[in-house]
């Protein structure tokens, strides 16, 4: 009876132990699987929410700051070039960058006050090609085509420096235009050889100008004009030849050591006015 009772107590005993096990077991299986549950919804939240936009995306286009306007030069240009051109365009004298003078004319166009010199030559050409040395001697032994190219470098020049309006020009007289400025001046006053033997030219504006201040319009060294003549007489002229309807028609690309030029300036279609006559002619 007493062993009965006892292994009774013993498999009551088992099956409280075994109850207690399953129960243990069946609460670790809950917390296990309310833990799966728990991350699995934890990482389908994560997968499905947006994710924080980067602050430095590489993918996407940086927008940049806008330049700051630039102030245009081209106003500021295009006012000193009507200022220029407006100068030009007063019935003065205006000093060229050679420092010669170019003298307004009532014909509407500007001469130069003197020959070019054997120093303002060779500042444009670098190249002397005178007989007689002297850098305020006016040049010589210059050929037609020569003259026309100095005053074409002189001009350019002056264009790329901003010193001549663009349209403006330097260049050889016409006859025309040697007629209008020359004048019947007493040829005592003048560099020739009419009242004596002279051996070489002077330098420029040995004598007084006439009256429209212009210096050696006659004699010192004959002038060019632009149709391959040559008028005033030089140095070594007497009688006929320093007269003004005198002209001397020069070879081309032949050299003369009594002849020189003067340039005259103007715009385009600047012209000598076809009833324009001198004072006191």
């Amino acid at each position: 009876m007493a062993f009965h009772l006892a292994l009774t107590l013993l498999k009551i005993a088992a099956v409280k132990r075994t109850k207690l096990l399953i129960a243990r077991l069946i609460f670790s299986i809950l917390c296990l699987s309310a833990l799966s549950i728990s991350t699995t919804l934890g990482d389908d939240t994560r997968a499905g929410a947006a994710a924080p936009k980067p602050v430095n995306d590489a993918t996407e286009p940086k927008k940049e700051a806008p330049e700051p306007k630039k102030e245009s030069a081209e106003p500021a240009k295009e006012d000193a070039e009507a200022k220029l051109l407006k100068l030009f365009q007063e019935e003065k004298p205006i000093t060229n960058s050679l420092g010669t003078v170019m003298v307004w004319l009532p014909a509407g166009y500007r001469v130069a006050q003197y020959e070019v010199t054997q120093a303002q030559y060779e500042q444009i050409m670098k190249d002397n090609p005178s007989k007689f040395p002297g850098p305020q001697y006016p040049v010589d032994s210059v050929t037609l085509s020569e003259a026309s190219q100095f005053c074409k470098k002189l001009t350019d020049g002056e264009i790329e420096d901003h010193k001549l309006p663009k349209g403006y020009s330097y260049s050889l007289p016409s006859e025309q235009q040697w007629e209008y400025y020359v004048d019947e001046a007493d040829l005592k006053q003048a560099v020739t050889s009419y009242y004596g033997d002279r051996k070489n030219p002077e330098s420029v504006g040995l004598f007084p100008p006439n009256q429209f201040e212009l210096y050696d319009t006659r004699g010192n060294v004959w002038d060019l004009c632009n149709d391959n003549v040559a008028r005033g007489g030089s140095w070594r002229s007497y009688d006929d030849y320093v007269f003004i309807p005198f002209r001397y028609v020069a070879e081309p690309d032949k050299r003369y050591d009594d002849v020189g030029f003067r340039v005259v300036l103007q715009g385009e279609g600047g012209v000598v006015q076809p009833s324009a006559q001198s004072p006191g002619k």
